[in-house]
């Protein structure tokens, strides 16, 4: 609907707009975020305020190195699942969808809920490990269960 996803980006509007200077946050932009945009504005509110500071490699905080569909899924997945143990509220924007430019009001609700969480001075320190250690924990070979 129109006139919530308008009334969800004047809220991402206000609220980032505080937090961050660049990338500028226009309306265009915010109904129909680009990967690259999105790109910007984490790794520009993980710089200026710390927030989910360490959850990306120096590779990954480039948006360059992020172009596949894949990695942009797991970059966005990160900040989601930091994001929700951070502050304890339930992140329903998808990196599926986003990537695909869909549910644009649940786009700008993520964005939202990183704004207040720096504006309540949130911690997501413990979050950010968390989130590292399923994501090598993923990598690892799963250990194999002994028998009693």
């Amino acid at each position: 609907d129109d006139a919530q996803l308008d009334a969800a980006v004047k809220v991402t509007i206000g609220a980032m707009g505080k937090i961050i200077k660049k990338p500028p946050m226009t309306d265009k932009l915010l109904k129909k975020p680009p990967f690259r945009f999105l790109h910007d504005i984490l790794t520009e509110v993980i710089r200026t305020t710390g927030f989910l500071d360490g959850l990306y490699s120096a590779e990954e905080m480039v948006s360059d190195n992020v172009t596949e569909k894949e990695a942009k899924m797991a970059f966005l997945q990160k900040a989601i699942d930091a994001t929700a143990l951070a502050t304890g509220k339930k992140v329903a924007a998808k990196p599926g969808k986003i990537v695909a430019g869909h549910e644009p009001d649940l786009t700008n609700t993520f964005l939202q809920i990183i704004a207040d969480a720096v504006k309540s001075k949130v911690s997501s320190k413990d979050a950010v490990q968390k989130v590292l250690g399923k994501a090598a924990a993923k990598d690892e070979p799963p250990k194999e269960e002994k028998k009693k």
